[in-house]
């Protein structure tokens, strides 16, 4: 499968133990078989090797300078979502069916995945040093592993709730440089399922849309290219045989750079998808990953450096240059206050969207239980919401963060050093960890069937990965906590809302919308309250690493 394409042009942006239902979110599990739970152990974020430490080394210049010209642009952010500089690069596969993206996912690994999934869970393939399979599933401690035999007929994934992902680690060459993520049929999604989707893409770097027998890409494919693009993602184009009609892929292409123009530069493959026709599409995959994680790495280098001097107070009492926000305060002003309107707005304001998210999420699961899904699929379209509606709420308290962040640095330095705001976010992300607040941060809200939320915290985690495993099983591509202040806040249903007699399956729709009405109000009531936690530990770290950098110049100190 070679590029028909000119060259780039950079966009603008077996028999197995079955697992036995159990009533109830239980927080710990034996595994089957009397196999020991996988541990996660990997932190916060993605836990694959880290991808090549060069590209490929170039030595004639003009062929070097041909082949930049085809290379795909460097991944960039998109809502707010920036990669974080240690995470590791990966591919996102989309778009045709459930069949085609596997065959092309299959063929770029060399042999097929021994694995059949939920189809509405994502399918994490990344390096190892043996194969491996394991499910993450809300409210569990830890990946639940999946023998391989009975990965094969999907016995082993009989799992009391649909798993948010499952894992696959193999030891193939090209997983040292990226992940692939396979993932669900762009239907039944949703637009909340597109917004997971996007922040996956927009984390992992690229994308790529396989074009294969059955309708054509519409309106929901070509809304995702064209965010994938606000994203800055690299986007390759794959079309299957059954996807090239008689006049070729030129049908295709026409439509697609219809839709979304900026894919005029993005390379196409066309072709049988096995491992012998895939070669242009792995070495450009590799050729960019190597790229994306020299990248990244580089742009964190900025959040690693300390102060070269140490900050000056502002001594003026003059109101800043643009005339907003109070006057600037003395070294012996009372800062403290400040600090204390700031993060109580910027908690407020984090509050009241999610707040208004929620609502709208009332409306359209009483739209579904009505004239879509029923009661028997409200689990399902609830959990999805709450997945988007956790990637919100992290976002909201990282983006509040860095504001109070900033805030403050102004309002007490004469200079804003970007260092120290670097610096000041790290400290605090690492004294929130080291030095938990009488309240400990929550990592998952879990809410089970009888209209209760369960609080998951960290247990037993290192200093500096505060609630890994119990963040990473709640996330549908692998939650990340390196450049943040607060870690990720997963939201899931707990596992007995699947069920039968305690969940909506069995009941009449009036009985379901009140059933929906119940659990989202009570998420609600314990978010908010988890979110006052939050910035309350907010406020008392960053005050006291004021204080130092007030007091002595250093806030390491």
């Amino acid at each position: 499968m070679e590029p028909v394409t000119a060259p780039l042009c950079p966009l603008d942006t077996g028999p197995a133990a079955i697992v036995p239902r159990q009533r109830g979110p239980a927080r710990r599990w034996a595994a089957p078989s009397g196999e020991e739970p996988e541990r996660s152990d990997a932190g916060p974020g993605p836990v694959a090797p880290a991808p090549g430490a060069s590209p490929p080394s170039r030595t004639a210049p003009t062929p070097a300078a041909a082949r930049s010209a085809r290379r795909p642009p460097l991944a960039g952010s998109v809502r707010g979502v920036t990669p974080p500089a240690d995470e590791p690069v990966g591919a996102v596969v989309v778009g045709a069916g459930r069949d085609s993206r596997g065959a092309v996912v299959a063929a770029l690994l060399g042999a097929p995945l021994p694995v059949r999934r939920p189809p509405e869970s994502f399918l994490l393939v990344r390096h190892g040093p043996a194969a491996r399979i394991a499910a993450f599933l809300p409210g569990w401690p830890h990946p639940w592993p999946v023998p391989t035999r009975a990965a094969r007929t999907g016995a082993g994934l009989d799992l009391p709730r649909p798993p948010r992902r499952v894992e696959v680690r193999r030891p193939d060459q090209l997983l040292r440089h990226l992940s692939l993520v396979d993932t669900p049929d762009l239907g039944p999604l949703g637009p909340a399922g597109t917004r997971v989707l996007v922040d996956a893409v927009a984390r992992a770097g690229a994308l790529v849309f396989v074009i294969g027998a059955g309708p054509p890409p519409g309106p929901v494919e070509h809304d995702l290219l064209r965010q994938a693009v606000a994203a800055g993602a690299a986007v390759f184009v794959v079309v299957t045989p059954g996807g090239v009609q008689s006049e070729g892929e030129a049908p295709h292409r026409a439509a697609l750079l219809a839709a979304v123009p900026d894919l005029a530069g993005a390379p196409w493959f066309v072709g049988e998808p096995d491992a012998g026709s895939v070669t242009g599409l792995r070495r450009q995959l590799i050729d960019w990953a190597d790229r994306t994680a020299l990248h990244r790495a580089g742009a964190g280098l900025a959040a690693l450096t300390g102060l070269d001097q140490p900050p000056t107070l502002r001594t003026d009492r003059s109101r800043p240059a643009d005339g907003d926000g109070p006057p600037a305060p003395g070294p012996e002003g009372d800062w403290s206050r400040h600090l204390d309107r700031t993060v109580r707005r910027a908690g407020q304001r984090v509050r009241q969207t999610l707040a208004i998210e929620l609502a709208n999420l009332h409306l359209a699961a009483v739209q579904e239980i009505l004239f879509g899904c029923g009661p028997a699929g409200t689990p399902d379209l609830l959990d999805r919401e709450l997945l988007a509606l956790s990637l919100r709420a992290g976002h909201g308290c990282a983006a509040a963060v860095d504001d109070i962040v900033d805030d403050m640095t102004g309002y007490l330095f004469a200079a804003e050093p970007t260092a120290l705001r670097h610096v000041l976010r790290e400290l605090l992300r690492r004294r929130i960890a080291v030095d938990p607040p009488p309240t400990p941060v929550a990592v998952g809200l879990l809410a089970m069937a009888a209209g209760q939320v369960q609080r998951v915290t960290a247990t037993d985690a290192p200093d500096d990965v505060l609630g890994a495993a119990e963040v990473d099983v709640f996330a549908a591509y692998p939650a990340s906590w390196s450049r943040s202040a607060l870690p990720p806040l997963g939201l899931a249903l707990a596992a007995d809302c699947w069920h039968r007699d305690d969940g909506p399956a069995g009941m009449a729709p009036h009985q379901a919308r009140t059933w929906t009405q119940q659990i989202l109000r009570a998420v609600e009531i314990e978010l908010s309250r988890e979110l006052t936690v939050r910035f309350a530990a907010v406020r008392r770290g960053l005050s006291s690493l004021l204080c130092d950098v007030v007091d002595t110049g250093d806030p390491a100190r």
